[in-house]
């Protein structure tokens, strides 16, 4: 048993982030819920508008998620499942660091290798995390 305070071993501690609540690292199930909102509507605009249901629908989900990341730290699907992406230091990622996050979340491996506090690869290498916004 570790004699630790529960403060300092919570996924996100070394980060700052808090344990519970607004700001703290959000969880598997609510991530996904985020990503099935958005991926849902760009599949249905690449099969009614191109028929071309593999490349079209990762471009759109793509520009959807860079467009909306950048500008309010959250897509849709984020809004509905009460998250927000920030980097590290909390602040709103820029622009650049959304569109490397974005890409490497399209290519699907960096997504589902997470570290020690759930953060994807995809987080890991821009410095983003994944939070709660209520």
């Amino acid at each position: 048993m570790s004699t630790e305070p529960e403060s300092a071993t919570h996924a996100g501690a070394r980060f700052g982030f808090p344990a519970h609540g607004p700001g703290s690292l959000a969880g598997f199930g609510r991530r996904v819920l985020a990503l099935v909102v958005d991926w849902l509507p760009a599949a249905a605009a690449a099969y009614f508008l191109t028929r071309n249901l593999s490349l079209s629908a990762i471009v759109i989900f793509a520009a959807v998620t860079i467009i909306s990341h950048s500008l309010f730290g959250r897509t849709l699907g984020y809004a509905i499942a009460g998250l927000r992406l920030v980097k590290i230091d909390g602040l709103r990622p820029d622009p650049g660091r959304v569109l490397v996050r974005t890409l490497l979340l399209c290519l699907v491996i960096p997504a589902v290798v997470s570290d020690e506090d759930g953060r994807g690869l995809h987080d890991k290498v821009v410095s983003t995390a994944v939070v709660s916004a209520r």
